[in-house]
């Protein structure tokens, strides 16, 4: 969706804090404002225009559209046209660009550069194809993480999980781009965080907490003042942490009014969160993040839109790490949706956790040696037990995926 406004005439008696102003009705060069244009930020400013002017035109931006699917209304259905091998190649270079190009606008926003809207919207452009063409191939990169790179990721990340969520729902190709770019963007705000509290290792205090709590209204403000992006980019980035049950900030917004994109991404970014290993904390499994949500639907999360994310990404996602009921343990690979409770999976420590040479089992077709009982998964692990780092066998997964 393009950004739309209505420019409007206001009496200047009746004008408000957050208005933007784009004509008045006297020559600029005549009023104190050395801005053509500008969003009214202070009670001042108001009584300054009204002591220039009987009234002004203000762009008044149309109503960030809210609650249930409302923005494609014909489902788009969606199957892969490339299968995991064949988008993996494309879906790298997609990835590794789409990850420079994120790291790059928010080191510049940090610098007060700026960043360039037309490239990163060809980035989230880019992602979008992958993600139509195949969206496993694009979901095993994103678990590909740093802790160090965690703010760039995580943006990266919540942005594909919510293309990966609005493919699910139907949404048309334009609209992806949409939630893409809400997802990539929604934490432009913490550009403005300090360092110091940004990586801070171990819990914050009370008032870290609520300077952290900052980077909603910081990104909104740094969004909504850029011409070239879509009110509802802002709007997320601004409500990404609003909650159903009203309990969210910074505005404890009621649920009718977080809109339906906020809500795609404050699933991706919660996933996405509490499955990363962050500085003061270990990452949790996907299954964990899942239950997770599951929990919230209704209080927090929009219960529709869970159920289509658990669903996107299945009880056993690529990358997770499994023990068999063998007690050997390996990393599941990229698999059919009709297949996600029987995957392939690449066996790296026998029975006993010791590393062992590198083996494929079916658990479709594959028996326990000492029984007729076909393999199954016990239970998830987090990334790093017994030694084991996805990164360590990304190149060997990639050439095996079927």
């Amino acid at each position: 969706m393009t950004k739309t406004e209505d420019i409007q005439r206001i009496d200047c008696s009746n004008l408000k804090k957050g208005m933007k102003v784009v004509e008045l009705d006297c020559p600029w060069i005549e009023s104190p404002f050395t801005v053509k244009g500008f969003k009214i930020t202070s009670d001042s400013e108001i009584k300054q225009l009204q002591s220039h002017c009987n009234y002004v035109y203000v762009a008044m931006a149309k109503p960030v559209r809210t609650g249930k699917k409302t923005y494609s209304e014909q489902n788009q259905p969606y199957k892969n046209t490339l299968s995991f091998e064949q988008a993996l190649p494309k879906a790298i270079s997609t990835h590794r660009m789409a990850q420079t190009v994120v790291k790059s606008f928010l080191k510049n926003q940090r610098l007060g550069q700026g960043f360039d809207t037309v490239v990163a919207k060809k980035a989230v452009k880019q992602c979008v194809e992958s993600v139509i063409a195949n969206e496993n191939a694009m979901l095993w990169l994103s678990l590909l993480k740093d802790v160090d790179e965690y703010t760039a990721q995580h943006s990266l990340n919540v942005g594909l999980l919510s293309i990966v969520l609005g493919r699910a729902e139907g949404l048309s190709p334009t609209d992806l781009e949409t939630v893409g770019f809400c997802g990539m963007m929604h934490d432009m705000g913490k550009s403005e965080i300090p360092l110091d509290i940004l990586n801070k290792e171990g819990a914050f205090s009370e008032e870290e907490f609520e300077l952290m709590k900052l980077h909603t209204t910081k990104g909104f403000h740094i969004l909504n003042d850029k011409p070239d992006i879509e009110d509802i980019v802002a709007d997320v980035a601004y409500s990404h942490h609003e909650r159903l049950n009203g309990k969210g900030y910074p505005r404890r917004l009621p649920a009718e009014e977080i809109s339906y994109f906020t809500r795609i991404v404050s699933i991706a970014d919660t996933y996405d969160a509490i499955t990363s290993k962050r500085i003061y904390s270990p990452a949790k499994t996907s299954l964990e993040a899942l239950t997770i949500l599951m929990g919230a639907r209704g209080s927090h999360f929009d219960p529709d839109l869970v159920q289509r994310f658990v669903d996107c990404i299945g009880v056993y996602p690529a990358g997770a790490i499994a023990e068999l009921s063998s007690k050997e343990v390996g990393i599941i690979l990229p698999t059919a949706i009709e297949y996600q409770n029987t995957p392939k999976v690449l066996v790296v420590r026998d029975k006993d956790k010791k590393k062992c040479p590198a083996k494929v089992l079916d658990l479709r077709q594959k028996t326990a040696n000492e029984s007729n009982k076909a393999l199954r998964i016990n239970h998830l692990l987090s990334e790093g037990i017994f030694g084991i780092e996805l990164g360590h066998y990304h190149q060997q997964i990639t050439g095996l995926s079927g």
